[in-house]
């Protein structure tokens, strides 16, 4: 299980990059196409977006891994697993796991928020961010990529499987209990 959180973290960090470089492309506006293209001005502008690119693509793996590599996500870590748990209580542990890696994801597309309005030199819009614990988070949809989805159904499985093992641990430890007697 630990292995496959990885897994997914590290298909999160692939998806994060990809995301944040579509949407800068697409927000941020061209240098070559300004009036003063080939300027001093303009070339230094040019160095300082780069700069801010390459500082951009160092930091949001390590972003990515502090928002995603946190105990409270994966159930394996934080808690003893009880063999009796129910379907529906499970499902609820898997829902509420989901909920709150896609909140952090959503809190490091933010993360893009504030670099698209630097290369703009402009506040970012609200239209598609909202600010939580003081920071923007992308508010409008937001689907796994196919590897992270894949990942985190193999994790799934394996936490069913695992609750199956228990219960039959369980029930031979009883029987043998009772054979004692």
């Amino acid at each position: 299980m630990e292995e496959e959180t990885l897994i997914f973290i590290g298909t999160a960090k692939s998806f994060s990059l990809e995301w944040i470089q579509r949407e800068l492309g697409i927000n941020a506006p061209p240098l070559e196409n300004e009036t003063y293209a080939g300027t001093e001005e303009t070339d230094k502008k040019k160095q300082t977006e780069s700069e801010r690119l390459k500082e951009m693509n160092s930091r949001i793996p390590h972003i990515v891994e502090e928002n995603l590599n946190r105990d409270e996500y994966w159930v394996h870590r934080n808690q003893l697993l009880q063999a009796d748990v129910s379907r529906d209580y499970l499902e609820f542990k898997k829902d509420r796991m989901k909920r709150g890696l896609t909140s952090s994801i959503r809190m490091i597309m933010g993360c893009a928020a504030e670099i698209f309005a630097d290369l703009k030199d402009e506040a970012p819009g609200d239209r598609i961010w909202v600010k939580e614990r003081g920071r923007r988070k992308y508010i409008c949809i937001l689907r796994f990529s196919d590897e992270m989805t894949a990942s985190l159904d193999r994790y799934f499985t394996m936490l069913e499987e695992l609750l199956i093992l228990g219960k039959e641990m369980k029930e031979i430890e009883k029987k043998k209990k009772e054979k004692e007697r």
